[in-house]
């Protein structure tokens, strides 16, 4: 079983699938208690060409969890355009030095802090893309694989404000588009009535 399954694929970004050999990967075999470490993908901020732009790590997760903290097994990732620019130095926007890649994921919660009020064991959600901005009404923002880590791990923990809910009925792999590419389709269409022209890119 792969804990980690690649949505899409893009040009000039070469990420390689999570396999089963990753540190904790199938949690049915293993205690929770046992999961310490996380496989990340990294960039490398190194745009010689030819030089590799990703590189895996393995990581320590920032455990206890904190009250209000929740660790995700994480099922798929989706990578966007967005993705590639950053790594091959294309983005002009402030970015986190060797940042963790990607912003759309899907997991599942098999742990939680001691005060966390809104999701269970088992539940499965997605992080929000912006982690400050949640309501539209604060005053900064803070980006998935930009101004913070991203995404693209076996493991992560979130807090559970900036976490949402996933529906069900879609599988891992669909459901891991929702938080941006999801949310940017359903922006650029809201409104659209019978009879009107889209522009599908």
């Amino acid at each position: 079983q792969k804990s980690l399954q690649r949505a899409s694929y893009l040009d000039g970004l070469t990420v390689t699938d999570l396999e089963s050999d990753c540190i904790g990967t199938v949690v049915a075999t293993m205690s929770v208690n046992e999961i310490t470490t996380c496989r990340a993908y990294r960039r490398t901020d190194d745009y010689t060409p030819g030089k590799p732009r990703i590189e895996v790590a393995t990581e320590p997760l920032p455990l206890p969890l904190s009250p209000t903290k929740v660790l995700i097994k994480i099922h798929a990732v989706t990578l966007n355009y967005r993705d590639a620019n950053i790594s091959n130095g294309g983005n002009p926007w402030p970015e986190t030095p060797r940042g963790i890649i990607g912003n759309d994921a899907a997991g599942e919660i098999i742990g939680i802090g001691d005060q966390v009020k809104f999701p269970k064991i088992g539940d499965r959600v997605a992080p929000n893309t912006d982690t400050e901005n949640l309501t539209g009404r604060e005053p900064t923002r803070s980006w998935l694989a930009a101004d913070e880590d991203g995404v693209l791990a076996d493991f992560l923990v979130y807090d559970e404000k900036v976490l949402g809910k996933l529906p069900t009925y879609l599988d891992w792999v669909q459901a891991s588009i929702i938080p941006c590419a999801g949310v940017t389709a359903w922006s650029a269409l809201k409104g659209a009535g019978i009879g009107q022209s889209v522009l599908i890119q």
